[in-house]
């Protein structure tokens, strides 16, 4: 009689997420850094002084975008 085993595809499946975990493959939100208020106060003044079609301002924003993101990182 042969003996009743699992087959190989579930068995990678049930172990897969237990390997990533205890492998420190687990997500790691990184810690946005904090201004104080005279520093944004200078960025806005600084981005307020380049022009309207500044590439600096589209990254800018993107960044800004990222850091709210971060708030929502667990």
């Amino acid at each position: 009689m042969r003996p009743r085993t699992l087959p190989t595809a579930l068995l990678a499946l049930v172990a897969l997420p237990g390997a990533l975990v205890l492998g420190g493959c687990s997500s790691k939100c990184p810690v946005p850094i904090a201004y104080d208020e005279a520093t944004l106060k200078d960025i806005q003044k600084e981005l307020g002084a380049l022009p309207k079609d500044s590439i600096l301002r589209a990254v800018m924003h993107d960044y800004e975008m990222e850091r709210d993101d971060l708030r929502f990182c667990r």
